[in-house]
């Protein structure tokens, strides 16, 4: 009864997320700006031809490729993403259910880690479930890699084997840093040597792939991986109080257990990869534009020391708690999360589907009466401007942060819009709104706005977004 509140909350975790991916609307920025970039590696076109462009590129290339390759086939990037994302998500759980095996040799524990890890990424990471975005698919090398090196014992192969899968994961989204650098630590406290192997095999293969993606994709690709963000420490501490605050937990158990897994050469590395990603996770979380998903190394490291703190319960403590069975070890930390599930979403998942069908149907309009203005248009939303057939111009995040950094001139925007150059422009929010607030980036310069309201004028309007064209 117990395990089957589990499987259950699982499944009812997963269903909105899962079924929220097969919908035709927009689930964040990103998804528009991939799929155009997407387009640019199908057609052959540079994805990083300057630093500083109005539709630059500040992620790795190959997963642009792989989807690209893999929509040959499909005749789709947007879908072909989410599915990839969908499935990578099953693949993460599946490796980290066989690192908890390798640790543990416990298949309850592995088993329970694998399904926990789905519900705690449906849960707090939700919004990356199923999008277009290559964050899942990244992060299933990191943790093949990380298998191969315990499974293979530091062996001089599992080393180069590990240093690949990285620099693999690195090249598709180079978030992930903690996975490398916890490995690198573990192996300096047992071999400097092969440390110093480790070391050598990732910059030469990091190196390779540097010079290989310059030279298909364009020469400013190092400069766009490095161009600066705005930070906020603030923005950096509440991610990290969120996180830590909706796992509270698997927090409690992972650090107990990293107590007791730090006398254990085989599981060091997963509690480095606990330390590591924290820091990391944290650091990283107050540049602008990054969501929670830089806590996602976090989140495996705790999900991976919960399993093992699982097993150890049992095998250290059954004599003294005999009543208390696995399941209901298992049932506890589901039902911790059950509480942040409900707090941060909530249970009326038909509701929520519902509505996400009603999203598709405004955004489908939006698209169809963008479709039929003439000529460009200039939009803040890429998917709207992608499945309106309208070419690949602006790229409303990017473009406003050079702007603010002054490498971008907003008056060449304004010259276009006085001119009439677009047929229509396309907003979230109206002039007004954006006008009335402080300047996000993600929205148009005050200068653009200021050019749309004298210029065009507003005629088409839904909850999701506005459309403008030349008075």
């Amino acid at each position: 009864m117990l395990l089957a509140f589990c499987v259950a909350f699982v499944i009812w975790s997963a269903a909105y997320p899962f079924s929220r991916a097969f919908f035709l609307a927009e689930r964040d920025f990103n998804e528009g700006w991939n799929v155009y970039n997407t387009q640019k590696v199908a057609e052959h076109q540079l994805l990083y031809p300057k630093t500083y462009d109005w539709t630059a590129v500040n992620y790795p290339a190959l997963s642009f490729h792989i989807v690209a390759a893999l929509g040959h086939y499909t005749s789709e990037y947007l879908f072909t993403a989410r599915l990839l994302s969908l499935v990578s998500l099953l693949v993460s759980a599946l490796f980290v259910g066989l690192i908890v095996w390798h640790a543990t040799h416990n298949e309850f524990a592995a088993c329970f880690a694998g399904m926990f890890l789905v519900a705690v990424f449906c849960t707090v990471g939700a919004d990356f479930v199923g999008m277009d975005d290559p964050q899942m698919f990244a992060q299933v090398f990191f943790l093949a890699g990380l298998y191969v090196y315990l499974r293979g014992g530091k062996r001089g192969w599992a080393i180069d084997l590990t240093a690949l899968l990285f620099v693999l994961g690195g090249n598709i989204k180079h978030t992930l840093i903690e996975f490398p650098v916890a490995v690198l630590l573990d192996l300096i406290f047992s071999s400097p040597r092969k440390a110093a192997r480790f070391a050598i095999a990732g910059l030469v293969m990091v190196s390779a792939s540097l010079l290989l993606t310059s030279h298909i994709d364009g020469p400013a690709y190092i400069s766009s991986l490095l161009t600066p963000r705005e930070y906020s420490g603030h923005k950096a501490i509440s991610t990290m109080y969120h996180t830590l605050r909706s796992t509270l937990l698997p927090t409690l158990a992972a650090f107990w257990t990293a107590r007791q897994s730090w006398r254990t050469p085989s599981e060091r590395v997963l509690v480095l990869l606990l330390v590591c990603s924290l820091a990391v996770g944290t650091f990283f979380s107050g540049g602008d534009g990054v969501a929670n998903n830089m806590m996602f190394g976090y989140l495996f490291s705790i999900v991976l020391l919960t399993g093992i703190f699982c097993s150890k319960f049992m095998n250290s403590y059954q004599g003294r708690f005999s009543d208390i069975s696995p399941a209901v070890i298992c049932t506890i930390f589901f039902l911790g999360l059950a509480i942040t599930f409900v707090r941060h979403r909530d249970w009326h998942t038909f509701a929520d589907l519902k509505q996400s069908r009603a999203h598709a149907q405004r955004f489908s309009a939006e698209v169809a009466y963008l479709r039929q203005q003439p000529g460009p248009a200039l939009c803040e939303s890429p998917l709207v401007c992608f499945y309106a057939d309208k070419p690949y111009l602006y790229d409303a995040f990017n473009a406003e942060r050079f702007i603010k950094q002054g490498k971008l001139d907003a008056n060449v925007m304004v010259d276009h819009l006085r001119r009439h150059e677009y047929g229509a422009v396309q907003m979230y929010e109206g002039v007004e709104s954006e006008s009335s607030g402080p300047w996000i980036t993600g929205e148009f310069a005050p200068s653009i706005l200021q050019a749309i309201q004298r210029y065009y004028r507003p005629v088409f309007k839904n909850p999701d977004g506005i459309i403008y064209i030349p008075r």
